[in-house]
């Protein structure tokens, strides 16, 4: 009787242990893939723009994926995309558009974006750069002065949380 109830009870605890682990297995095994679905207007924000591709590029292993044209509606779909944080590109008969914002993909989610082209800024025939602006406070805290006070405000931060945290040893007459 004894072996019967030892065997039971090893077959429950390996077929527990197994479920238990199962969705952990599964879950390393599978390698899903995202999708990406969406519109594409003009320069004014309203109007769709058909016949449009959109190519996302992976911003670390620089895998491109392409859609195929859009609809009438401006509507693209690229699918079995990799997770990752992915750069747009838009390829219109108006001209290639490099978008300044990124997409981020995960695995067996579909992501959902809209994208309105924008226009660029010009001058006599200039493209108009944004106007470097740095804070006074941003400026110092680049100079090595900014860097060593940063650092030694680290330092200390982390000696007080250390000391702080450090147990006390219990005084005892028993103690040598």
């Amino acid at each position: 009787m004894k072996i019967a109830r030892s065997k039971t009870t090893a077959f429950i605890l390996i077929f527990s242990c197994i479920l238990f682990f199962s969705p952990n297995l599964l879950a390393e095994q599978t390698n899903g893939k995202g999708n990406l679905i969406g519109k594409v207007y003009s320069k004014d924000g309203t109007t769709v723009i058909e016949g449009a591709i959109v190519n996302i590029r992976n911003v670390t292993s620089d895998t491109v994926y392409k859609s195929s044209k859009t609809d009438i509606l401006g509507t693209f779909k690229i699918e079995g995309i990799e997770e990752g944080l992915y750069s747009v590109g838009i390829v219109t008969k108006e001209g290639n558009f490099n978008l300044e914002n990124l997409v981020g993909i995960k695995a067996n989610k579909t992501a959902i974006v809209t994208f309105a082209l924008k226009q660029k800024a010009e001058v006599r025939g200039k493209v108009l750069e944004k106007p470097k602006t740095t804070s006074k406070i941003a400026k110092f805290f680049s100079s090595p002065i900014g860097i060593a006070i940063i650092i030694v405000s680290s330092v200390a931060i982390v000696y007080g949380v250390v000391t702080l945290t450090g147990k006390e040893e219990e005084v005892s007459p028993f103690k040598n």
